[in-house]
Order: C-alpha cells, then structure tokens, then sequence
C-alpha cells in the first residue's frame, strides 16, 4: 500500500450501455473499495469535486479521496495493519472477510471545511482533504462498543456516533459460539449517541437507551439538532426488529423528543432510510406486508408525502435522495443490476435509468458489494460501489 500523501491515478472511463452517460471506475486495485453509505451530505466536498473512500490492499487499509473529474487518488492516511472494521467482525460473529482492525466505508465528510470523520479499531479520527493535517476526537472507544456511522452536523461543529453493546465474546477475544443477534435477542443490548466537537474536545453522552441497537443517525441537513435514527428491537434487530414497532425516528437533541415517521403500509420494518437534500423529508422503503416492496418520502413531522407499492419486487436495495431533483436513487428493489431514479412528484411513479452497477451482490462478504449510491451535492455525480470476482471498486456516474 501506498503512504499518506502519495496520489496516482488508477481509473478508466466507459459510456454506459443503458443511457451512454460517462462512467469513470475510480479504483482498479484492492480486495475492497467502499464509499460512505445512502446518508445525505456525507461522501461528496461541498463542490462535487472530492469523494472519500476507503480501501485494503496488501493486507492493510487506508482512507482515499478521489477527484472525481480526473479519477486522481490521494491516500489521507497511513497505512492501518488490518482490513474490515470491528463491526464487520461482530456482525458476522467472526466469519466475515474481517481482521477487524482496518477502516471500511464508515465515515462521512464536512462538505466545506473537508474533514473526514471515521473510525478504525480504537478510535474516532478526522483527516483534513487539503492539508491532510489529522485529529483523535475519541481516543480510545472501548472493546464493550461497537461503532455506527458517524454524521457531521450542518454547522460542520459537531461529530454525532452511535455505539452499542459489542458482542460479548468477540470483546473478550474468543471464538464466538453464539450470533450476535443470538447473544442479545433476550435483552441487554446497551445504545448511546456520544457527540464531540469536531475541533476536538470532550464527549458528551446526549441519548442513551436500553434493549435496541442503531447503526445510522444522520443530522437533517437544515437542522443541526435533528437526528434521523433507527430503532432496532430484539429479537432482529436491523434484520425485522421486533415485527411491530416503527423502525425509523427522528431524535431532536435539545429535548429528548422522539418523532415517529411510519409508512402507510402495515409492514413498519423501513428497512434503509436517508434525508432529502432540503431536510424537510426522509426516503425509505420497506417489505411490503401485502407483497414485494414500498417505497415512498415522510415529512420529517411523520406525515406521508408519497408512497408506492410495487408488488413484484422481491429484491433487496437501499435508497439515496437525489440533489436537484424530486428523485430517490434506488439500486435494487426494481432490478438487480440498475441505478434509477423514482420520481415522487406525481401520484403515478415515473422511472428513469440512470446507469448499471453490475455489481455481484454475494461476491465477496459483508457489505462490500452493496452499490450504495451517493450524489453530490451539486447534483453532477452518482458514486456508487460494485463487486465482481470476489472484490469491489468505486465508480462515479456524471448525470
């Protein structure tokens, strides 16, 4: 692997079969590239021009920023000795493709001062994309924690990170012989949100609660004291959680307050969520109780905007909200190996393609293979991730 500082450039350009937009594949090399996930506001620089990834190669990982109009890439770190997060490891009990001492995609960007915030086996660090100068904003996070994805708020102030109980043997370094959800679908599981100046300085504990798990918190967009959360209950957790309760909420800090944003359909497991760029809404879909799959937009008061049932779609997929546009970006649910735009500003859906991902959804563990789309904020670009013979790259789609 290369050395903090070191740029190169490694891409290739394609038209796009579907729609003949321009394709750059960003990363050629590595077992696995992966960007940030669906979350607005967090893998893009404020102008577009900048996308943060992370990468292992040769048995080490490392943070990258690619300039998206070029495919340059510049390593932001020094090599870390390891590949997969601790995560990794714990949700798979172990068996993932995890040393569980490197960085993955678990990280998000300040979009105008350009600190990246993530995660690697002890601790919660920022990078800076220009200087490349380095913060430790939680030195040491603790065995007993296992870390979600941490959000930057709007004011670019404050880093926001979820963290809830590790799993118990894993912690202890042994040889697990109980799945994670296994260890806690009787009770137990501990969740806080610790917020820290991103200039550095001490933690604040600002939500705890008992018996459910949340990997994702992102600050609204407009409003640095909202949080969009989920709330996982036992015995599923983020694979169904509990059958019943409502899985999506917003956290208002300041007041504790809790807001409920369920779907029309009776199937209240949303199973991915993300802001709309303006902050005033959430896109998500869901299993539909009846068949196939809902997608749809809620206001951030809990009141449904649009929301379509598609009964013959079985596949799984996530949703990204597109900026400029009255669109969710999807990449699956609908087909397997496209990139689309499913517009809401109507009462009949529309569907538009925007590119093919191709990605090898069981090719290689974990959620490497996820494409996970993400647009910058100018609307220019789509990144997204896909997996082929058993490793994965990034690629951005000019729209």
């Amino acid at each position: 692997m290369a050395h903090k500082g070191e740029t190169w450039n490694e891409s290739k350009t394609y038209r796009d079969a579907w729609t003949l937009r321009e394709v750059r594949q960003i990363t050629t090399q590595g077992l696995y590239n992966q960007t940030p996930t669906y979350h607005t506001n967090v893998g893009f620089s404020e102008d577009g021009e900048y996308l943060v990834f992370a990468s292992a190669r040769d048995g080490m990982s490392a943070i990258f920023a690619a300039h998206v109009p070029t495919g340059d890439i510049t390593q932001l770190i020094d090599p870390i000795d390891g590949i997969g997060g601790y995560g990794s490891l714990q949700y798979s009990a172990g068996s993932a493709m995890s040393s569980g001492k490197g960085v993955i995609g678990s990280m998000c960007i300040a979009p105008r001062s350009g600190w990246v915030a993530f995660c690697d086996d002890e601790a919660l660090r920022a990078v800076q994309l220009g200087t490349l100068k380095e913060r430790v904003l939680i030195p040491h996070i603790g065995k007993q924690w296992m870390t979600g994805m941490p959000s930057i708020d709007p004011a670019e102030e404050h880093v926001v990170i979820s963290v809830k109980s590790a799993h118990p043997e894993l912690m202890l370094g042994q040889r697990p012989t109980k799945g994670y959800m296994e260890h806690f679908a009787g009770g137990g599981m501990k969740l806080e949100f610790w917020q820290v100046p991103l200039a550095g300085g001490p933690v604040e504990v600002i939500y705890r609660e008992d018996n459910i798990g949340c990997s994702h918190n992102p600050h609204c967009p407009a409003d640095g004291d909202l949080l969009l959360i989920d709330r996982d209950f036992p015995p599923k957790f983020w694979g169904g959680s509990d059958g019943r309760t409502n899985r999506i909420w917003t956290l208002r800090i300041s007041t504790q307050q809790l807001t409920e944003l369920p779907p029309r359909d009776q199937a209240r497991f949303q199973v991915h969520s993300a802001w709309t760029w303006d902050g005033e809404g959430v896109v998500y879909h869901g299993r539909s109780a009846v068949s196939g799959h809902y997608i749809g937009v809620v206001n951030k008061r809990g009141e449904t905007v649009r929301e379509y049932l598609f009964d013959k779609a079985p596949h799984y997929g996530h949703v990204s909200a597109m900026a400029g546009r009255p669109a969710i970006i999807l990449d699956g649910n609908l087909s397997t190996d496209l990139l689309l735009w499913l517009y809401y500003d109507q009462e009949q859906p529309r569907i538009e393609v925007i590119a093919r991902h191709e990605t090898e959804w069981n090719s290689i563990g974990g959620q490497f293979p996820h494409p996970h789309p993400l647009c910058d904020p100018a609307g220019r670009y789509i990144s997204f991730n896909a997996a082929h013979r058993g490793r994965s790259d990034v690629y951005a789609v000019t729209v």
